[in-house]
C-alpha cells in the first residue's frame, strides 16, 4: 500500500481506528425495505432461516448478519426480490441526517448506485418529489436497477451535478411543468477518493490513489456543493458526505463552502471512524437561512 497514504492515515486516524482500517468485515449489514416488508416481519423471516442477526439500536430498519451467514441471506429471495437491501451502516447515516419527509421536494445530486436514493424514497413513503441525478452512465443504469428492485419512485436525470437546473428534468410531475421550484432538502454524496473503502489485501481498491486524485476530487466536490446550495430553498437542509479520510475532501471542503456560500448555518460535521462495524465516512449538514 502507498507509503505516503499510510503516513497520512496515521496522522488522520487515532490508533484504535487504525487497527480496524482495511480489516476483513465481520458482519454484512442490511436495511429492511419497508416498501416490501415490515421490520417485525423481516426479523421473523430471518429467525425462521436460523440467521443470528443483530439489531442496530440507532436505526430500526438496519440489521447486521455475521459474515459466515451472509451468503445465505444474500442469495435468498429476501435480497433478490428487494425486501432486504445490503448497505453499509455508515452509508445509512447521511440519509438519517437529511431526515427526508413525505410530501417534500428532495434532490439526490450524486445518486448512483442508488443505496441512499432508495433509502430516501423509503422515508418519504414515495410521497412528494424525489429527483435522482447520476451523470456516469454505468452508475446511472445501476441506479435504475436498484430503484426498480426496491420500488422507489423517482424522477431520474443524467447530467453533471454542477450544471443541474431546477425544473429542467424530463417528465416533471403533473402540474409542475414550467414551474421551477427549489428543493426542501439536497443530498450531495460526492464522488471522492474512497479511502474509507480501501482493503489492504485488495490492491485494486487503492491502485488509483494519489495526491493529485485527492486534489481533483476536492475541486469537483466544491463545485457540486456550491451548486447544490443554489438549488435549496430558504430553511432547507443540505447534507454533504464522502467515504474518504482525506481532510482536503472533508473538513477543508466544509470550511471552503462556509466561507464561499452566504446564508448557510453549519449544523454538524462528523467523521465516522472504522470500528469493525462501519467503514470510514464523513458527513456535514447545513441549513439555508
Amino acid at each position: 500500500m502507498n507509503e505516503i497514504f499510510l503516513q497520512r492515515l496515521a496522522q488522520i486516524l487515532p490508533p484504535q481506528a487504525l487497527d480496524h482500517f482495511g480489516q476483513p468485515p465481520q458482519y454484512i449489514h442490511f436495511r429492511v425495505n419497508t416498501f416490501k416488508s415490515s421490520i417485525p416481519q423481516m426479523h421473523r423471516q430471518l429467525e425462521g432461516m436460523g440467521i443470528n442477526f443483530e439489531r442496530v439500536d440507532w436505526y430500526a430498519p438496519a440489521l447486521s448478519v455475521p459474515i459466515n451467514q451472509a451468503r445465505m441471506v444474500l442469495d435468498s429471495s429476501l435480497v433478490t426480490q428487494g425486501s432486504l437491501y445490503a448497505q453499509g451502516l455508515e452509508s445509512m447515516r447521511p440519509v438519517m441526517e437529511l431526515d427526508p419527509q413525505p410530501g417534500e421536494r428532495i434532490l439526490d445530486l450524486c445518486a448512483g448506485p442508488g443505496s441512499k436514493t432508495s433509502q430516501i424514497a423509503m422515508h418519504m413513503r414515495n410521497e412528494g418529489v424525489l429527483v435522482a441525478n447520476e451523470p456516469v452512465r454505468p452508475r446511472f443504469y445501476r441506479l435504475k436497477s436498484v430503484l426498480n428492485l426496491t420500488g422507489a419512485k423517482t424522477t431520474l436525470t443524467m447530467v453533471d451535478g454542477r450544471r443541474f437546473r431546477v425544473g429542467a428534468y424530463s417528465n416533471p410531475p403533473a402540474g409542475e411543468a414550467g414551474t421551477p421550484l427549489l428543493f426542501d432538502r439536497v443530498l450531495v454524496d460526492a464522488p471522492c477518493s474512497a479511502e474509507g473503502r480501501f482493503k489492504k489485501d485488495e490492491p485494486q481498491t487503492y491502485a488509483y490513489w494519489s495526491l493529485r486524485k485527492i486534489k481533483e476530487m476536492a475541486h469537483k466536490q466544491k463545485g457540486l456543493l456550491l451548486h447544490a446550495g443554489r438549488l435549496l430553498k430558504a430553511g432547507g437542509v443540505l447534507v454533504y458526505s464522502t467515504c474518504t479520510f482525506a481532510p482536503e475532501e472533508n473538513e477543508e471542503v466544509v470550511l471552503w463552502f462556509s466561507r464561499k456560500a452566504e446564508g448557510f448555518k453549519l449544523l454538524k460535521q462528523e467523521r465516522i471512524l472504522p470500528d469493525g462495524r462501519m467503514e470510514g465516512f464523513f458527513i456535514a449538514k447545513w441549513q439555508k437561512i
